[in-house]
């Protein structure tokens, strides 16, 4: 079980914002293709910290809320090809989560 992270892509709609930003993302969010993500984009700013990146939230099979950040609005999570995604939880357990709700990005200059 991989846990590190990898720094990825993220595209972002923020008028004040370059378009493409990078993010720190757990390798196993980062294999999941519904999420979106891609190699992180040379010369790109990484995230600032007056940013919330958009993001899904959903439920896994023990009820728990839990939110997943989408890399860009054509990832299938976000258009609503795709309706859940797995992801590791603080045991080890690998987890689906049922999309329940669907957060934009928010930020300040």
């Amino acid at each position: 079980m991989a846990r590190g992270r990898t720094l990825a892509t993220y595209a972002t709609d923020l008028f004040f914002l370059p378009a493409q930003i990078n993010i720190d993302v757990p390798n196993n969010l980062f294999a999941e293709a519904s999420l979106g993500w891609t190699a992180a984009t040379a010369g790109a700013p990484r995230s600032p910290k007056r940013m919330t990146p958009r993001h899904a939230v959903g439920v896994d099979s023990t009820g728990h809320r839990v939110r997943v950040i989408v890399a860009t609005t054509a990832a299938g999570l976000w258009t609503g090809a795709d309706t859940t995604w797995t992801f590791i939880d603080n045991n080890g357990t690998t987890q689906t989560a049922t999309v329940t709700g669907l957060v934009g990005e928010a930020g300040t200059v």
